[in-house]
Order: C-alpha cells, then sequence, then structure tokens
C-alpha cells in the first residue's frame, strides 16, 4: 500500500519548516538537525505498509533520536561533522535499537544462569 502522494508532500513541507524554524535557534546545532531530519525522512520513506501518521511518528522519532545521538556518533568514530552523525545516528540507531528488543524479548535468563552455574562448578 502507497501512501498518498499529497501526505507525503505535506509531510515533507511539514519538515522542511520544522528544520527551518529550529534552525534560527541559537542552541540548536542545524547541521546534526538537518543530518538527523534527512536520515529520518530516509527511515520514514522505507515504511511503505504504515498509515501516514504512523510514518510522521517515525519521522520525528527518527530524527529526536538522531539529533541526540550525533554528537555522540561524532566522539565516537572518524567523523567530524555533526550532520554527518545525526544521518546515521538516525538510520542506524533506531532500528538498531528495535533489533535488540527482539533478541531481548527472546532471552532466556534461566537458560544463561543455568550455564554460568554450570560452567563455575556450583
Amino acid at each position: 500500500m502507497m501512501a498518498e502522494p499529497t501526505s507525503s508532500t505535506a509531510l515533507a513541507v511539514t519538515a522542511t519548516a520544522g528544520v527551518g524554524i529550529a534552525a534560527m535557534l541559537p542552541w540548536i546545532d542545524a547541521n546534526a538537525l538537518m543530518g538527523a531530519v534527512l536520515g529520518a525522512a530516509l527511515v520514514a520513506y522505507t515504511k511503505k505498509e504504515l498509515k501516514p501518521w504512523q510514518r510522521f511518528a517515525a519521522l520525528m522519532f527518527s530524527a529526536l533520536v538522531g539529533y541526540l545521538m550525533s554528537g555522540e556518533v561524532v566522539a565516537q568514530t572518524p567523523l567530524t561533522e555533526s550532520g554527518t552523525g545525526g544521518f546515521l545516528g538516525a538510520i542506524i540507531i533506531v532500528p538498531l535499537a528495535l533489533k535488540l528488543m527482539l533478541q531481548v524479548d527472546r532471552l532466556d535468563l534461566n537458560a544463561i544462569l543455568a550455564a554460568i552455574k554450570r560452567g563455575t562448578g556450583g
């Protein structure tokens, strides 16, 4: 199921206007924000099975995570620009966190504790 062209256009206009307004605030890192929004737009664009409001929520969440993670991505990698860090944060952190959540749901803590107990001879 494809999204309606008008809803995709409205989403893009809203995101662009939001970035433009936020970039005027002095405490906002405009490069990180733009990178995060571009990465989040890529994430939202690939979620074709979602309704328009769900895609917008995915865009906002990914953009927020990308913006918040941009500093850490720059600090922990050879990247030097916060825009690239925001982009990578938006497209990598959220899917990675979702996969990690699925693995945690499948985790059998009793089996792990039993294996540790057998390994220590206890």
